[in-house]
């Protein structure tokens, strides 16, 4: 049969599948900062004045935690202290987030967190500290991000910890 299109139209399909490619992969950061910065805000806004609460976030790729028996191709785990909303953040970690790419999480928490930063599109990160005030009022809570290799466990770690701001008192 017959190709009854133009060869500009056909060209422009094919352009358009190109970038389809292209530009849907870039976009999943964005997706998944969508997915976090909720849980992720309300972890933030609920530590009071003078206290500190934190999460752990451990990934590892092609093996498994050094602590754990039994071969395995990936694993995830996330610590919470018990603490509901850091509780909330780790269920949507363990439930959205992929081994392989666990830096990925730690952009896309520093992007909700600090809305005005960006990174390039195919940044990779391999270790980051961020620091940054999250809050409106005159004396924000303060939040940590930090990820870098695990040495004890294996794998990478995403540890977010946030302190409450100090009462002006």
């Amino acid at each position: 049969m017959k190709n009854l299109l133009p060869a500009s139209t056909n060209r422009a399909r094919v352009i358009s599948a190109a970038l389809a490619i292209v530009v849907f992969p870039a976009s999943l950061p964005a997706l998944a900062e969508d997915g976090l910065c909720d849980p992720l805000l309300e972890f933030v806004k609920s530590v009071k004045p003078g206290e500190t609460r934190a999460l752990k976030f451990n990934t590892i790729m092609g093996s498994n935690f050094k602590d754990r028996e039994g071969a395995a191709k990936g694993a995830k785990r996330c610590e919470f202290n018990s603490y509901e909303p850091a509780k909330t953040v780790c269920k949507y970690l363990m439930s959205f987030s992929a081994s392989d790419s666990s830096g990925y999480n730690a952009r896309s928490a520093i992007t909700c967190l600090s809305p005005k930063t960006r990174f390039a599109t195919g940044t990779r990160l391999h270790a980051i500290s961020f620091s940054t005030p999250v809050g409106l009022s005159a004396h924000p809570n303060h939040v940590d991000v930090v990820y870098d290799d695990d040495q004890e466990l294996g794998g990478m770690a995403l540890t977010i910890t946030v302190n409450g701001s100090q009462d002006a008192g």
